[in-house]
């Protein structure tokens, strides 16, 4: 995700919590100024966090529970302190991605020879991914797991061997 448009979620975020507790909540914008601005990396330690977050003021649990809330960070299964910083409402796209994935393979797994025709193919509709079909096509084809083969009918896509 650009940088950019992981700020724009953060505003997106920030003003649907506001809307919801009907109050402006300074903690999404000492995030975004102190915390992201600094810090490249995937974790952050709970001490960290709480020492740049107070860059902007007084930092309470509750500020670290409204952005675990808000899907901004998720703690680490690993070690309690530590939490990764997470892209809010990506669950469903991730979801949408990998049964595309699984549902197209299967598709093409069912057929004698594992293979149809590009033309063919991208006319399916995917049952259980709101994504294109030619998008799980193109994503499957670049990391190898499908391969294309030209055929004198036009372009023919494979499952691959490996």
């Amino acid at each position: 995700m650009l940088f950019d448009d992981y700020l724009s979620q953060i505003e997106h975020v920030s003003k649907r919590v506001e809307e919801k507790k009907q109050q402006n909540l300074p903690v999404f914008g000492w995030f975004k100024a102190h915390v992201i601005s600094s810090k490249l990396d995937p974790c952050i330690s709970h001490h960290e966090l709480c020492s740049l977050l107070s860059l902007g003021g007084n930092v309470e649990d509750e500020h670290v529970s409204l952005l675990i809330n808000a899907g901004l960070l998720t703690g680490q299964l690993i070690d309690p302190n530590m939490y990764w910083f997470a892209i809010p409402n990506v669950g469903p796209v991730l979801k949408g991605i990998s049964q595309g994935r699984n549902e197209l393979i299967s598709l093409l797994k069912r057929k004698k020879f594992k293979e149809m025709t590009m033309v063919t193919l991208e006319k399916k509709r995917l049952r259980l991914s709101p994504l294109d079909m030619r998008f799980h096509l193109r994503d499957l084809i670049g990391s190898g797991r499908l391969r294309t083969v030209e055929a004198p009918s036009g372009l023919i896509v494979r499952v691959s061997k490996d």
